[in-house]
């Protein structure tokens, strides 16, 4: 099958950025692909263009291809405005209904939409959606370090500070220090220069480290100090990060928003807690740093659960939804 992949340049630790990274990998040992370079690339033939996440689609572009278009969609924020404490929430807000605005716009040169996760899933409408999970990734960059050489470091991964809930986790991080006087916190990851100085404003006193992006390979060994992966999201797909983190011998521990609970099972392989309870949050974040057989069980478990998903079944699954599209299309 010839491909003609939309992708974004670059590296991103983000799930989409990963999620990028595993299929054009993959994609190119089954079939012949192409990453779109210019319009020169519109002119030759294709069976199926794919663009790899809808905030990188233009209506021009959609416009112009001359084959069926699938695209992946990574998020459901556009949705509806989803309010929360955040210093930037005019701008969400203005973002959203252009967002909104723009994707009615491109549904109807979108031949397959791919959502990853079934909540997000049921809130989409498209007359030709599609549900593929995208955990079944690449792990074997990750190496994982046994408990007993790890620091009381707790982990907290990705941009869009506010959205993934950093103002939640400094709220909790006073009590964590009560039971763990020697834990601390790293933040990886980049946001606009206003976020980082006002997350850094509430974190001012606590044992707060912010790292503003950083190579793969290197966060890869970042997982390795530490003792538990946190990320309380006020809104929130699936979160591939807290995959890689058990994948890393990390516990995660999500709020229960959005699909989150896809991903962690509650006290199977890692932790779900309610949005507003940063008292349990806490006490959580303790266990995960001073509970060994609770932590390695928790690692285990969601070591086997996530085995389940391969990237050739996930390669899989996409091959499905081509052909179907294709046919779909004529």
């Amino acid at each position: 099958m010839r491909i003609l992949v939309l992708a974004s340049t670059g590296e991103s630790l983000t799930g989409g950025g990963t999620y990028q990274a595993n299929v054009l990998r993959e994609l190119a040992k089954r079939h012949v692909v192409k990453i779109y370079e210019s319009e020169a690339d519109l002119q030759e033939d294709w069976d199926i263009a794919h663009c790899l996440n809808l905030k990188n689609l233009s209506l021009s572009l959609a416009r112009k291809l001359r084959c069926p278009l699938v695209v992946d969609s990574h998020d459901y924020y556009w949705v509806r405005y989803f309010h929360f404490f955040c210093p930037d929430f005019p701008v969400r807000f203005l973002l959203q209904r252009y967002r909104k605005l723009k994707y009615s716009q491109l549904f109807n040169f979108i031949n397959g939409i791919i959502l990853h996760g079934k909540y997000v899933y049921d809130l989409y409408d498209h007359p030709n959606k599609y549900l593929n999970f995208y955990y079944g990734l690449d792990y074997s960059e990750i190496e994982s370090t046994p408990w007993g050489e790890r620091e009381n470091l707790i982990l907290f991964v990705g941009g869009d500070y506010f959205r993934k809930g950093i103002h939640r986790l400094l709220r909790a991080l006073p009590l964590v220090l009560k039971k763990v006087p020697d834990a601390r916190l790293m933040v990886i990851g980049n946001d606009y220069w206003y976020v980082k100085l006002f997350a850094r404003i509430l974190a001012l006193g606590l044992p707060v480290e912010f790292v503003y992006g950083m190579p793969r390979a290197e966060l890869y060994k970042t997982y390795g100090k530490a003792r538990v992966f946190v990320m309380p999201s006020e809104i929130e797909a699936i979160p591939l990060v807290s995959t890689e983190a058990t994948m890393a011998g990390i516990p995660p521990i999500l709020s229960d928003a959005g699909g989150n609970p896809e991903i962690v099972l509650d006290g199977e392989t890692g932790f779900i807690v309610p949005l507003d309870d940063n008292i349990l949050l806490a006490e959580r974040i303790v266990q995960c740093l001073t509970e060994q057989e609770l932590s390695e069980r928790l690692v285990r478990q969601g070591k086997e659960f996530l085995s389940r998903f391969t990237a050739e079944s996930m390669i899989d699954r996409l091959d499905e939804i081509y052909q179907d599209v294709i046919e779909k299309t004529g």
